[in-house]
């Protein structure tokens, strides 16, 4: 009997922690990898998502793109963006525009895997990222 009580609690810790995280799919950085069907070329293009605080950021290599979202059951809703203004590369700025409309028009989200789709409300895929590694 006292092996059984014994495993009980330690069977329920590992229960724990090893869960998946549950109610914030979206928190942590994701790498843009293809907009409006494109391939992105910045390298440092990227989603950045806390869901503890509502607030995003986004970049495609030269400004920042922030402001809050609100995340439910598949559903996105931005608000409140801004951006920074810098005069950057003419290709890069094409790019930022893109990534930014993309983003702004996006009123779902999927995760399959380590891949995030945005799709706008007729489940057409505007942006593409992959889940950044490393992130602490």
């Amino acid at each position: 009997m006292m092996k059984k009580t014994a495993l009980l609690p330690a069977s329920l810790l590992f229960c724990l922690f090893a869960a998946p995280a549950v109610g914030a799919p979206l928190d942590g950085r994701w790498n843009i990898t293809e907009v409006a069907r494109r391939p992105v070329t910045a390298a440092e293009a990227y989603l950045e998502f806390n869901g503890a605080e509502h607030r995003f950021s986004a970049g495609a290599g030269c400004n920042t793109l922030t402001g809050s979202f609100h995340a439910a059951k598949g559903r996105l809703k931005i608000d409140d963006a801004a951006s920074t203004l810098m005069a950057c590369d003419e290709e890069i700025m094409k790019q930022e525009e893109t990534v930014s409309r993309a983003f702004s028009n996006s009123k779902s989200y999927r995760i399959k895997g380590d891949t995030l789709l945005l799709t706008d409300r007729r489940g057409r895929v505007l942006l593409k990222a992959e889940r950044a590694q490393n992130q602490d």
